[in-house]
C-alpha cells in the first residue's frame, strides 16, 4: 500500500526483524559506552565504524532466524517479553470481546491456535477462490477488482486517502502503482545472471504455492506462474523507479473522474469511487499515468485465464503468513531465505507479537507505555529537542551560501516544527473493529479493512494533527513533511540511544543525532520542497536551490563509490535524503553538545576512559549503527532501501566533518578525511 510516511519521511532505522538468539544485553555504567564493542587495533582514521564496533561484530554473529543483527534488533528483542506478557494477559479471558483487551486477547489466541490453523489448511481462502473461479468476462474481472478495493485489498494498484500535497489542510484520493510480487520493478527488468536466476526461483515459488492451495496441477501451476511473471513484468516496465518515487511531484496528477476514465478506459474509475464509502469525489490524483497505461493495456489484452491465475496467486501470497505451516514455510523459503539469506524462521510467538502489534498498535501501545516509559524520559527528550532547534536556528542564521529570502522561510519552517514523544495524546478508537475467533486470516483482514475505512473516513473531515504513523512500541522515528512534525516512539527512547544515567556526550552522539536527523529531513532534498504549512511549494530562490543541489551532488558521488557486496555499490541518489539527514543530524547535535559543554564548564570537558567528550560523542554515533548483515539482505537494501548500510552511514558523514578529524587527530589523506575539494559542506 502507498504510504506517504514511508515515501516522504525520514525513518532512522532499517526494518530489522528479531530473534531470541545471540542478543548481548546493553551494559551501561558511569561511563556510558561499552568498551567491549570496540576494536582498538583499528585506526579510527582508517575505518571508524570498525574501530567503534569491531568487538561487538566479532561476538555477535547473525542468528539463524535473522537476515541481519544490530542495535535495533537488540532493542526490539528487549520488548518481546513485555509485549508477549501484555498479549497473554489479554488472552486469559474475562474481558468483554468488544473491549480493546478482549480484541487483543481474541487476536492473540486465534493466531496462536496452531491446531485450528492446521486443520483449516487453505479453507480460509475458499471464498476467494470461488469468487475468482466465477469470473467469466472482463466485466466480471473489473467487478472483482472493485470489490477487493472496497474492502481495503489493494489488488493490482494502490488506493488511499491522504493529505493534499499542495493544500495539506484537506485530504484527497491517491491511486498509485502496485501489483508486483517481487520487491521492486528492477527485479523484473534486469538481464544480469543473478536477476534471471531470481526470476526463475520466483516462478517456482508461485507454482509451489498454487499447488499447495490446490488451484492448479503441477504442469498447470508452472505454466500459470510463467504467465504471471510476464504480466507483472509489463506492470514493472510501466512503474516508476525508486529514485523517481522520491519526487513528491510524481504523486500529484489531479484528474477528473471523466479524464481518468478516458486515460485508462478498461477500468472505470467513476464506478470505483462510487462504490467506496466516500463523500462525492470529483477529482483525484491519478498519480502514475505510465503505470495505469500498462495496466489498461493488460486489462484489454491479457487472457482472462492469465488474470484469474494472477488473482489466485496474489490472494495466496498475501494470506500465506496466516495459513497452515506448509504455506508459511514456502513463503519464508522465498521471501526470507532466498531474498534475505535468513536460515530459519523465528518462533511463532514472536511473529504473532509483531503482527498483533501492527494490527492493534495503539491497543498494545497504551499498555506498553504504562509499563515501559517513565515521564522523566519524555521531559528530557523534549528538552533535547528544543536545544537542537536552537542550534539549527543558529546554524541557519549563519549560513553564508543561503540568501536572506530563503533563510527567512527556512527559519519560519523551523519555528513551526511539532515534536511528538513517546505516545499519542489521543488514543485511536478501535470500537468499529470486530476481532473474532473464526481464523487468523479473518482477523488480519478485519484489521486491514478497519484501517482502510478509517483512512477513507478522513476525506471531507478536518485534519487530525494528533494522529501517529507509528505505534509507541516501534523502535524507530520519523519526520512527516505534510504535518511538519518529528516523532519519536517510546521504544527508541532507551539505551544505547538515550540514557538518563549517562553524560551528555553519549546522549547527544546517539539520541541527539537522531533528533537532528529528523529535524533536518525538513531541509533535505525532499523535505525542503515542503513549506512551513506542509504544502508542496517552491520557497527557495532559484540560486539557493542550485547551490543546494551542487553541494549535495558531492554526497551523491561519495556514496556511489561505496562498494557494499561484490561489485554492487550504494545508490547515492536513492539514499540522498537519508545521507543528508545523517550528515546534518550529527553536525547539529555536535554543536548542541558544544553548547552544553560550555554551560557545564571545565568539569563537563574532562576525559572519561581517556576519551574526550568529542570522541565519546562520535563513538556513541557509531555504536548506534552497529550491525552485521547477510550478503543477500545487503543486495536487497541497495536495490530498495533509502538508507545506506550501517558502515557507510557511520563513516560517510564523519569523513565530511573537520570536527571529527580534529577529535581523533586524523590527517589529510586518511580514509576518514575527505579532501576539501570533494567534501560535502552543507549546514
Amino acid at each position: 500500500m502507498f504510504k506517504r510516511s514511508q515515501l516522504f519521511t525520514g525513518v532512522v532505522a532499517l526494518a530489522v526483524t528479531l530473534t531470541a538468539h545471540g542478543a548481548t544485553p546493553y551494559v551501561t555504567n558511569d561511563r556510558g559506552l561499552d568498551r567491549r564493542n570496540m576494536d582498538r587495533s583499528v585506526d579510527p582514521c582508517v575505518d571508524f565504524y570498525q574501530y567503534a564496533n569491531g568487538g561487538w561484530m566479532a561476538r555477535n554473529p547473525i542468528p539463524a532466524d535473522q537476515s541481519s543483527w544490530g542495535v535495533f534488533s537488540e532493542l526490539r528483542e528487549r520488548n518481546y517479553d513485555l509485549l508477549r506478557d501484555i498479549l497473554e494477559n489479554a488472552a486469559k479471558g474475562g474481558a468483554d470481546a468488544s473491549s480493546n483487551t478482549g480484541k487483543a486477547g481474541n487476536y492473540w489466541r486465534t493466531a496462536m491456535d496452531t491446531a485450528a490453523i492446521t486443520a483449516a489448511g487453505v479453507a480460509p481462502l475458499a471464498q476467494d477462490f470461488a469468487t475468482i473461479d466465477a469470473i467469466a468476462s472482463r466485466a466480471d474481472m473489473v467487478t472483482y477488482l472493485i470489490e477487493n478495493h472496497v474492502h481495503g485489498i489493494n489488488t493490482l494498484f494502490d488506493f488511499e486517502v491522504d493529505q493534499d500535497l499542495k493544500d495539506t489542510e484537506n485530504h484527497i484520493v491517491y491511486a498509485t502503482q502496485g501489483g508486483l510480487g517481487l520487491p521492486d520493478r528492477d527485479y523484473y527488468l534486469r538481464s544480469d545472471d543473478d536477476s534471471v536466476a531470481l526470476r526463475e526461483k520466483y516462478v517456482l515459488h508461485i507454482a509451489a504455492m498454487m499447488k499447495l492451495a490446490g488451484v492448479a496441477s503441477d504442469q498447470q501451476a508452472e505454466a500459470d506462474a510463467r504467465e504471471i511473471l510476464k504480466l507483472e513484468t509489463v506492470l514493472a516496465d510501466g512503474s516508476l523507479t525508486r529514485v523517481e518515487l522520491r519526487d513528491p511531484e510524481n504523486y500529484y496528477n489531479i484528474l477528473t473522474l471523466a479524464e481518468a476514465d478516458a486515460a485508462s478506459p478498461a477500468f472505470p474509475w467513476t464506478r470505483l469511487l462510487a462504490a467506496m464509502p466516500l463523500p462525492r469525489v470529483d477529482t483525484f490524483s491519478y498519480a502514475h499515468p505510465k503505470f495505469f497505461s500498462a495496466m489498461d493495456q493488460l486489462l484489454t489484452e491479457a487472457p482472462l485465464a492469465v488474470w484469474k491465475a494472477y488473482f489466485r496467486w496474489h490472494a495466496i501470497n498475501e494470506a500465506a503468513p496466516y495459513l497452515s505451516d506448509p504455506f508459511v514455510e514456502q513463503d519464508f523459503d522465498f521471501y526470507s531465505r532466498t531474498l534475505r539469506g535468513t536460515e530459519q524462521m523465528r518462533p511463532r510467538w514472536k511473529r504473532v507479537v509483531d503482527q498483533t502489534s501492527s494490527d492493534l498498535g495503539e491497543v498494545v501501545g497504551q499498555i506498553y507505555v504504562e509499563r515501559a516509559f517513565p515521564p522523566a524520559t519524555k521531559a528530557r527528550a523534549l528538552e533535547m529537542i528544543e536545544q537542537l532547534r536552537g542550534v539549527i536556528r543558529s546554524r541557519l542564521e549563519g549560513l553564508t551560501w543561503m540568501s536572506d529570502a530563503t533563510r527567512e522561510k527556512a527559519l519560519e519552517k523551523l519555528s513551526t516544527f511539532v515534536s511528538k514523544i513517546g505516545y499519542p495524546d489521543k488514543w485511536r478508537d478501535y470500537s468499529a473493529l470486530s476481532i473474532g475467533t473464526e481464523s487468523y486470516l479473518a482477523n488480519v483482514r478485519a484489521a486491514q479493512e478497519f484501517d482502510f475505512k478509517r483512512n477513507l473516513d478522513k476525506l471531507g473531515k478536518p485534519l487530525d494533527r494528533s494522529e501517529w504513523s507509528m505505534s509507541p512500541q516501534t523502535v524507530n522515528a520519523y519526520y512527516n513533511p505534510l504535518l511538519n512534525e518529528i516523532v519519536f516512539p517510546a521504544a527508541i527512547m532507551q539505551p544505547p540511544f538515550f540514557d538518563g544515567k549517562i553524560d551528555d556526550a553519549v546522549n547527544y552522539g546517539a539520541m541527539g543525532a537522531i533528533i537532528g536527523h529528523e529535524y533536518m529531513h525538513g531541509f533535505d532534498d525532499q523535505g525542503s520542497r515542503f513549506d512551513a504549512r506542509g504544502n508542496l511549494s517552491s520557497w527557495w530562490t532559484d540560486e539557493d536551490r542550485e547551490q543546494f543541489n551542487q553541494r549535495t551532488s558531492t554526497l551523491v558521488s561519495q556514496f556511489n563509490e561505496y562498494v557494499v557486496v561484490d561489485d554492487l555499490t550504494v545508490n547515492g541518489e536513492l539514499t540522498l535524503g537519508e545521507n543528508i539527514g545523517d550528515l546534518a543530524g550529527v553536525t547539529m547535535s555536535y554543536y548542541a553538545l558544544q553548547a552544553a559543554l560550555n554551560e557545564g564548564g571545565r568539569k563537563a570537558r574532562r576525559k572519561v576512559d581517556r576519551f574526550t567528550p568529542e570522541q565519546r560523542f562520535f563513538l556513541a554515533w557509531a555504536q548506534g549503527w552497529r550491525g552485521n548483515y547477510r550478503p543477500e539482505v545487503l543486495k536487497l537494501m541497495v536495490n530498495t532501501d533509502p538508507h545506506s548500510p550501517a558502515r557507510f552511514r557511520t563513516n560517510g558523514p564523519l569523513s565530511n566533518l573537520p570536527e571529527f578529524a580534529q577529535a581523533f587527530s586524523c590527517k589529510s589523506g586518511d580514509p576518514m578525511v575527505r579532501d576539501e575539494s570533494v567534501r560535502t559542506q552543507l549546514w
